[in-house]
């Protein structure tokens, strides 16, 4: 008897963890404004290591208090005929007025909603959840709350959720706002801007994040955490003020002096994050929803093989290599190989060594590097990164010729890379 007990009770605990690690969803946004056929080939990417995404639909700002609207070109009828759970994300700027005055933006918003509802369902997409992104001031969660109310009768039985920021969770009135709806998406990336071009900066700090996942647990209301994939420009005047910001696509043209600064997330902190919270979720925390989808040409992004290795809860491996080919006898070609689950920074320097009496006949380099003529020596050849290489990233399963040295025959080469921080 005592051996079923035992026997049950290992059952139930592995039940228990089982059902337990089933709940714990990874998903990502997709925050591509027009649906190309590149954002179509990533979500085809992580459909296997992902629950489902959540795609923005409608952005609404707001003009001397009237509404402008924006809505993506979404492809409903392909999206549902992919068979993932979508989400479908309503974004709304900053409200200038009191967001419980009368009933007129809050009658908007429902009445665009449904409208988007109907949309969806009749190219066959029936949505998982309706998340609202709105830009809300802390001092207007009271209202912001009349707003969920209203949404969320109205999308019923669509699920209703919501982006939270970390200040608002110690506010008196948030947890009224959590239960207002049926869920909330805590954001803790993106929260600060730096107030200088030589500060240190972090996208997302785990200790920090981490609290306040805690905080968030408290609530009683089921939520996600949405963590970053992204980076960004931040543009500097000459002073060291802060002047502007962009993310993807060509930097925006600013007055000479201006400084640049690119900041990226850390791959390592943050996938590490996302593995001790499916780990070991705290109380409440139903998943992780990644923002966002990298698709074909993002330059700040992170690369569809790192967001699929951390899907996977796999810490991404950093495995840059140099790689000579003996193209003909006595010509090597020298070639940059990433042959990790991450981007890697180009490296400042590259250093060929060879034992003997033979010498080089010959070398240059190529792609952004060149011969550095303060460093050769009897058997070592020097490539150097030009002015702006350093800026630059090599993907994953990517390689990049960077070189080529020229002797009289085939001989061993030993090569070394440098990487400034």
């Amino acid at each position: 008897m005592r051996s079923l007990r035992t026997l049950l009770l290992f059952l139930a605990v592995v039940l228990s963890q089982t059902v337990s690690a089933r709940a714990f969803t990874r998903e990502v946004y997709v925050w591509q404004r027009q649906f190309s056929p590149a954002v179509f080939q990533a979500l085809r990417e992580v459909r296997d290591v992902t629950d489902g995404s959540a795609v923005l639909a409608l952005e609404v700002s707001w003009s001397k208090g009237r509404p402008e609207v924006f809505r993506s070109s979404v492809d409903f009828a392909a999206l549902a005929a992919a068979g993932r759970p979508v989400g479908l994300v309503l974004r709304v700027g900053p409200y200038p007025g009191i967001t419980t005055e009368g009933e007129g933006p809050a009658r908007f918003l429902v009445d665009l909603v449904m409208e988007l509802l109907a949309s969806a369902r009749r190219q066959g997409l029936e949505p998982a959840e309706l998340q609202v992104d709105f830009d809300c001031a802390s001092a207007k969660l009271g209202g912001y709350r009349v707003w969920l109310e209203a949404l969320r009768q109205a999308a019923a039985p669509v699920k209703l959720t919501f982006t939270a920021l970390p200040d608002w969770l110690g506010r008196d009135d948030f947890s009224a706002l959590a239960r207002a709806a049926d869920g909330f998406v805590l954001q803790v990336h993106s929260l600060e801007k730096p107030t200088g071009p030589d500060e240190i900066f972090e996208l997302c700090d785990p200790v920090r994040a981490w609290a306040w996942i805690q905080l968030a647990g408290a609530i009683g209301v089921p939520f996600r955490v949405a963590l970053p994939t992204y980076g960004y420009r931040l543009a500097f005047d000459a002073t060291g003020r802060f002047e502007a910001l962009s993310a993807e696509g060509p930097a925006v043209a600013r007055p000479a002096g201006t400084r640049w600064r690119t900041v990226r997330t850390d791959v390592s902190a943050v996938s590490g994050l996302a593995r001790r919270l499916a780990s070991a979720p705290p109380a409440g925390c139903t998943g992780v929803i990644w923002f966002r989808l990298p698709v074909e040409g993002d330059q700040l992004n992170w690369n569809l093989v790192t967001l699929k290795t951390v899907l996977r809860d796999k810490p991404p491996v950093s495995r840059l290599e140099v790689e000579v080919v003996w193209v003909e006898s006595g010509l090597a070609e020298v070639s940059l190989v990433n042959r990790g689950d991450q981007d890697e920074k180009f490296p400042t320097g590259i250093q060929a060594r060879w034992a003997g009496d033979e010498t080089c006949r010959g070398a240059d380099g190529l792609g952004g590097y060149q011969v550095d003529a303060a460093l050769l020596r009897p058997q070592v050849v020097a490539l150097t990164a030009t002015p702006g290489v350093a800026d630059r990233r090599i993907a994953p399963e990517r390689r990049c010729k960077i070189g080529w040295m020229r002797f009289s025959h085939e001989i061993a080469l030993t090569t070394q890379l440098f990487v400034s921080p």
